[in-house]
Order: structure tokens, then C-alpha cells, then sequence
């Protein structure tokens, strides 16, 4: 059985002080991106931050500088699905909070998760978002990427998702922890396979279950790399630079404690330093178990031109891989 190659991102702005601009997080990334993986007849999954298109389309008439912002979103996402990537949802609902002041997005992160909402909060959210999206793309969206990786407890948002035809997550990664208060979450229940059935809970499967996982493959990964890793990130130049322009947001002292004292599990990514653990986690892939997908994931802001040319490498010496997207799940549509 060939295993599939799905690169899946997270396409968005920072979140921190600095939210950093469209044409350096998100445009040119995708563009540098895509020019690698087109030699590979490879394609994007992109989960688009639909929250801040959202507000851009909200706070933006009559300010040029929003609107171009949104054109050039809309200009790209448009012609990436015309040539067979995929958009797809992606939630940061502290967007709602969120407000243009004429020179930048003041951000404000009190609520994080979509569970700091109500439940008909949630439902309008999901709703509006998912539009916002098929607005410029057309009826394709049915597959979901927790923000922050927060979508537990699932029972608090799964009904609104599966009343607006989203029935595919692929948020889920083996042995995912994080003890952050504001960005926890606790996947190391999941199954160790690539996709399953789930319904009141993702990592609990269910045969019949109304919603489909699509795990992100995960990597074991040990303290001496996050310690090469922060370095690497603080002395940044040249091609380790990210394309990003922004500040990202400060997890909690406990969760950096983890990662820089004990071995963890790590998304398979191509974020700057953690492309360099593409081949060590597909090796560890199938070292595990027989899999039908290899699923990558990174944000365009975070990449790096040493990243890009990481990943270049791994495609060309991995050619039995078949590059798809998430639509190539859409015949697995749970009943």
C-alpha cells in the first residue's frame, strides 16, 4: 500500500505583540512554498486562520490598507485551488476580540479557545467563519484545524462543526500534550494509526462515529533538539531566518520546562529547525507501523529558505510517496 504525503498549514497571521504582515506571513511563504513542491506535483492543504479574514471583511471598508490585505489573501487562495491545492477551516476565535486601530491589530487572546464561548457563540462562529471561506472558494470546506491544537473537550464545539457540514479533523497527533493553561490540550490517548472514526471524542475511536480524523504524524523527539532549536531561533540570519515578520505568543513556563527536560512528541513539520526532523520521523513511521499517510503540517510564517530546501531534499529522495490533499477523503465521508 503507498503511503500518502498530505502538507498540511496553518495559514495565519501571529498572535503575539507583533502580528506581522500578510505579504511577509503569508504570501511569499505560500509562493516560495509552492514553487518546491510544484517539482513534485505536490499539493497544499491550507487551514486558513477564517477568523481574520472574518475581521478584515468587518473592520476593513473604506481602509486600504485592509483591503489589500484581504485582495491579496483572496487573489492566492484563489489560484492555489485552481491549480488543485486545498483551503480548508481554521479557527482562532480570539479574532472576535480583536480590533484594527489604524496602524495594527491590537490583539487580545482572552479567549483563546473556542470553548471560551457560548454555545450559540460557537455555533455562529463556525458558521460565519466556514462562509467567509466558501465565499472565496466555493463549497469544498468540510475539514477542520483546532487552533492552538484546542479542541478538547470536543462535545463543547463537535454538534455546531457537524451542523455546518465540517465532518474531517486533522488536529490530532500521537502522544500530544501540552500542560499550558491557556493552550492545553491531551492527545496521548489517540490511536497509533494515520486516520479513524470518532464522534463525542478525537482520540477515541469509533467505528461508526460521524467524524473522521486525519492525524498529524507525529515525531519523538529529545530535549537536546529544542535546546539547539531556541538558539538556532534566537541567532536567526540569513537561511534560518523566518519569511515571518511578527512575535508569537509565550506559552506557559511549564510547558517550555517539558520540552527542554524530558523527551516529547512533536508534529512532523517544516517550521524553520523542525524540518530538519522530516526524515528521522518517516523513518520512525515506519519503523512503528504499516501507515497510509505521512501528514506534515508548519505555518508559512514560520518557514525558513533552509526549510524549504530541507523539505526539497526529503521530496526528492522520497518519490514512492503520493502527494494528495484532504479532498482526496471526501469518498470517506462518514455517513
Amino acid at each position: 500500500m503507498s503511503t500518502r504525503l498530505l502538507i498540511t498549514l496553518d495559514y495565519e497571521l501571529f498572535f503575539g505583540l507583533q502580528t506581522g504582515t500578510v505579504e511577509h506571513c503569508m504570501i511569499r511563504p505560500v509562493s516560495a512554498l509552492k514553487q518546491i513542491v510544484d517539482r513534485y506535483d505536490a499539493k497544499l492543504t491550507l487551514f486558513v486562520d477564517a477568523g481574520y479574514l472574518s475581521q478584515l471583511k468587518m473592520q476593513g471598508h473604506g481602509i486600504s490598507a485592509l483591503e489589500t490585505d484581504y485582495g491579496q489573501i483572496r487573489e492566492q487562495l484563489t489560484s492555489l485551488v485552481e491549480e488543485g491545492h486545498d483551503v480548508q477551516l481554521h479557527i482562532h476565535p480570539h479574532w472576535e476580540d480583536t480590533r484594527y486601530n489604524g496602524e495594527g491589530w491590537l490583539i487580545d487572546t482572552d479567549r483563546y479557545r473556542l470553548h471560551d464561548f457560548s454555545s450559540d457563540e460557537i455555533e455562529r462562529i463556525i458558521g460565519e467563519y466556514k462562509k467567509v471561506l466558501t465565499d472565496i472558494v466555493g463549497d469544498r470546506v468540510f475539514a477542520y484545524r483546532a487552533g492552538g491544537w484546542c479542541m478538547q473537550p470536543f462535545d463543547q464545539i463537535g454538534d455546531a462543526l457537524h451542523k455546518h457540514g465540517i465532518w474531517l479533523d486533522s488536529t490530532v497527533y500521537s502522544m500530544g500534550y501540552s500542560p499550558d493553561d491557556i493552550r492545553g490540550f491531551d492527545f496521548r490517548d489517540a490511536p497509533d494509526q494515520a486516520v479513524w472514526r470518532f464522534s463525542h471524542d478525537p482520540v477515541q475511536m469509533h467505528s461508526e462515529g460521524r467524524f473522521l480524523e486525519v492525524a498529524i504524524t507525529a515525531c519523538r523527539v529529545n530535549p537536546l533538539f529544542y535546546w539547539k532549536y531556541a538558539l538556532q531561533k534566537k541567532l536567526a540570519r540569513g537561511a534560518f531566518k523566518p519569511f515571518g515578520d511578527g512575535q508569537a505568543m509565550v506559552a506557559n513556563s511549564a510547558y517550555y520546562r517539558a520540552l527542554l527536560t524530558k523527551p516529547s512528541y512533536s508534529v512532523t513539520s517544516i517550521d524553520g529547525a523542525k524540518a530538519g526532523l522530516l526524515e528521522r520521523s518517516y523513518q520512525q513511521m515506519i519503523e512503528r507501523r504499516e501507515t497510509s499517510v505521512f501528514n506534515v503540517m508548519g505555518h508559512p510564517k514560520a518557514l525558513t529558505p533552509d526549510s524549504l530546501l530541507r523539505l526539497d531534499s526529503f521530496l526528492q529522495r522520497h518519490s514512492e510517496l503520493q502527494p494528495v490533499t484532504l479532498q482526496a477523503y471526501k469518498d470517506q465521508r462518514p455517513e
